[in-house]
């Protein structure tokens, strides 16, 4: 299905219509005009999405290529240099209102990294790293590691490489002020278009200026290059314009920065898009994700994983769950080990979770040894059926924990809300037996989170995405005890 994309930027914005593999359908330009405010703005791409919309029905989803800074996962654009006056602005929300869609936004540099990853520079054989650097009126940065698109703000423009030069984005000698679009007309004087005439002309000035911008973004390939190992650093819409003055000389300046064993096998070059690079980076917040598919099919595989890996990458750096994760393991190891038993529960997937991890300590999870003693409590329908006939739903685990808990063992329940009122009630039972108990959850936690005496919280909204990530919880659980229980010389 069809997706609107907006491209905005300081000089101008595009509204397009466009399939999912980038066949542009319906395109209108007009200026941003950003001085105006955002509410004329926000009129303007109404009325473009209202001419490109009528070649193309149902459309499935707004996705926006917009430069930052911003704070991305809120929904807020803070206060980018190139858009004076719109500070603090809910784009996404402005524009979901207006258009009557769900709108889908990221970062213009980013969302050129994914557009040129998926459709340009990034379909060539053995470009694993690639860095792209916006390089248009504002100057940003999007890497894609092994096919992952880093979440990182990418604002490279800020960095200061120089004592002085105009004060673009608030400081002076920022790469920005130095080598972007607004940046090269303040020292030269009138646009980039008509310095670079002038230099092809052999101006000595304008050929100077060009040959400075070249130095500074030479310098920053070089950096970036020993940093990520690049395989390709691709460049913007002034290189593409302007390959001729520029490009020849941001490479030797890269080769003589560089280590050479990463240098030589890094190949920079303007976009392979060419004019259609904004085109396509705008569809790249909604396409990244999976939408704009068959809606026949929904969303494609690469939103899902891309949304998971995001997950993964703030799980990673989050002290709190990894600690409780080794906190979780360690326990159940020392319980196991001192002959009590780990009572598993929960409703659902969060079911299945259970059984799994049961099934893996009772059973085996990689290697043979002894049995460990584990009790899935979702698995005896008779036992279900009559305590919720007699007793009510709610005791369904809270009944067999007053049967089966004995002190020392350790109850791991299932839940991603928290509330999940059968999996409370045992866990209250189980403390007052003196059990361990300890809740994987998400959300906000829920009650779950106050009650356990070890909550590992997964903070997201989607129960899959929690349940994904449970699934690797419990595996951290089955290798600890394996290793633990299960070594060499260990006796059943």
């Amino acid at each position: 299905m069809p997706l609107l994309g907006i491209d905005i930027g300081g000089t101008k914005t595009a509204v397009l219509t466009a399939t999912p593999a980038g066949e542009i359908l319906g395109r209108v330009q007009f200026p941003t005009r950003p001085e105006r405010g955002i509410a004329a703005f926000l009129d303007d791409v109404a009325r473009a999405a209202a001419e490109v919309t009528e070649a193309a029905s149902c459309v499935t989803a707004a996705s926006v290529a917009v430069g930052g800074p911003m704070d991305e996962a809120a929904g807020v654009l803070l206060a980018p240099p190139h858009l004076p006056g719109w500070k603090d602005v809910p784009l996404p929300e402005c524009l979901g209102e207006r258009l009557g869609l769900p709108v889908h936004w990221m970062h213009d540099a980013r969302a050129g990294a994914w557009a040129e990853w998926q459709f340009g520079v990034g379909r060539e054989s053995g470009v694993r790293r690639m860095a792209f650097l916006t390089f248009a009126t504002g100057f940003g940065m999007g890497v894609v590691l092994d096919g992952r698109l880093l979440d990182i703000p990418g604002e490279i423009g800020h960095w200061r490489v120089a004592e002085d030069g105009p004060g673009i984005f608030g400081k002076r000698g920022s790469l920005e002020g130095l080598a972007s679009g607004a940046g090269i007309a303040a020292q030269g004087g009138r646009p980039v278009e008509e310095l670079a005439e002038a230099a092809r002309a052999g101006d000595a000035s304008a050929l100077a200026l060009f040959d400075a911008v070249a130095v500074q973004v030479g310098r920053q390939c070089a950096r970036l290059i020993d940093l990520f190992g690049l395989d390709a650093v691709v460049l913007g819409t002034i290189a593409v314009k302007c390959e001729d003055l520029l490009i020849d000389r941001i490479c030797e300046v890269a080769r003589e920065e560089a280590l050479p064993h990463l240098a030589k096998n890094c190949r920079i070059a303007p976009s392979a898009l060419g004019g259609e690079l904004g085109d396509l980076a705008c569809l790249s917040a909604a396409l990244s994700r999976g939408f704009g598919g068959d809606a026949a099919l929904g969303p494609r595989a690469v939103g899902q994983v891309a949304e998971s890996a995001r997950l993964l990458d703030a799980l990673l750096a989050d002290k709190v769950f990894l600690d409780a994760v080794d906190s979780g393991a360690a326990r159940i190891v020392q319980a196991l080990e001192a002959g009590h038993k780990v009572l598993t529960c929960g409703n659902g997937g969060s079911a299945t979770d259970a059984a799994h991890l049961a099934e893996e300590l009772i059973g085996r999870y990689r290697g043979d040894g002894p049995s460990l003693a584990a009790v899935n409590l979702c698995a005896d329908g008779s036992v279900l059926t009559c305590i919720a006939n007699d007793y009510g739903f709610d005791a369904i685990f809270s009944r067999q924990v007053q049967g089966l808990g004995r002190k020392g063992d350790v109850l791991v329940a299932f839940t991603t809300s928290g509330n999940s009122e059968n999996v409370n009630r045992a866990l209250h039972v189980a403390k007052q037996r003196g059990v361990f108990t300890i809740a994987l959850t998400g959300k906000n936690g829920g009650a779950a989170r106050q009650i356990a005496d070890l909550a590992i919280h997964v903070p997201h909204a989607a129960s899959e995405r929690i349940q994904e990530i449970h699934t690797f919880v419990l595996h951290a659980f089955c290798e600890a005890a394996e290793a633990r229980l299960r070594s060499p010389g260990k006796k059943p």
